[in-house]
């Protein structure tokens, strides 16, 4: 009897410390650095700062941070900007107060300081079907189980951290995120779009043009930068990044013609970049006119209205 008990104390002292094990690795959980990291070095605590500090990779010509777990010339670049960015001493080396600004920016559920996981669930649009609708405010039923999505979506919410540092702090309002296969098919998403695996979202930021934005985008790592003729969003994607969309893994940024406008994929200037498609066509609490730099209220109406039905192509 004895042998037993001590086996089944055994056994619950295992789970315990299963389940810690579990909570550590978590996603939903803040990530604590236990050592200084320096180039040269690898292992998980590197990728897990590579995570957060990628957005700053000091380059816009479409070289890319990999997420390798190796402290490389590209980490320790990216790390330097960042100490540079927020006054400490420029060393590229990854210590206490290095981490304590990253621990700033970190809440407690592993998302970041200005977003939250609730932003990048799946809508609910009434003009949906109840299967496509049924996996709102969830993870669920994308190309990716739900813990993958949210990593993927991690990984996002530092880059917009990055962004939104660069832009003066100016919020980023956040339209569409995750989307279930049956949501995505519903609102006209693309066939393979980024949405499904959470490495997308569609977004607009409070005074900050959305040209300004894009470029600002593309010297924060977003491989991926869709604009829209007559739609008045941005799309940023980690496409790149994407380990389970193979066939898409390159950079996307708009063409831009003759005059310098950036184009949309359908061939004509983005919304925003003539003065003859400055309405959307999309309605947005009954307006149909998106203001070309929008306020804080705006995004506020914008964050919370579900992806216009119809005509998206991300």
């Amino acid at each position: 009897m004895k042998g037993n008990t001590g086996m089944r104390r055994f056994g619950v002292l295992l789970v315990v410390a299963l389940a810690a094990l579990i909570v550590a690795a978590s996603p939903a959980f803040a990530y604590t650095f236990t050592r200084e990291l320096r180039p040269g070095d690898t292992g998980k605590d590197v990728k897990a700062l590579q995570i957060r500090i990628a957005g700053w990779y000091p380059k816009d010509d479409q070289s890319r941070l990999a997420l390798d777990g190796k402290y490389g010339p590209t980490t320790a670049a990216s790390v330097k900007a960042f100490q540079e960015f927020y006054g400490l001493s420029p060393d590229s080396v990854a210590g206490p107060a290095t981490f304590a600004v990253i621990d700033g920016l970190e809440d407690d559920n592993g998302s970041t300081l200005h977003f939250n996981w609730k932003e990048f669930t799946q809508n609910n649009n009434s003009g949906c079907s109840a299967k496509a609708n049924a996996y709102s405010g969830t993870f669920k039923g994308g190309s990716v189980a739900p813990r993958r999505a949210r990593k993927n979506v991690k990984k996002v919410m530092w880059r917009l951290e990055a962004l939104r540092a660069k832009a003066g702090n100016n919020p980023i309002g956040i339209n569409s995120a995750f989307r279930s296969t049956a949501y995505n098919d519903c609102i006209g998403g693309a066939r393979l779009s980024q949405h499904m695996y959470g490495t997308a979202v569609d977004n607009r930021m409070a005074k900050v043009s959305n040209r300004t934005e894009r470029d600002l985008a593309k010297a924060t790592q977003f491989s991926g930068i869709g604009c829209y003729s007559s739609m008045s969003h941005n799309h940023f994607d980690l496409r790149v990044d994407n380990r389970d969309l193979a066939g898409a893994r390159f950079w996307w940024w708009p063409d831009r013609d003759k005059s310098g406008r950036d184009l949309a994929e359908d061939g004509k200037p983005c919304w925003g970049e003539t003065a003859t498609n400055q309405k959307s066509t999309a309605s947005v609490g009954g307006d149909r006119v998106a203001p070309l730099i929008p306020s804080a209220s705006f995004l506020r109406l914008f964050s919370t209205t579900s992806e216009w039905y119809g005509g998206l192509a991300d």
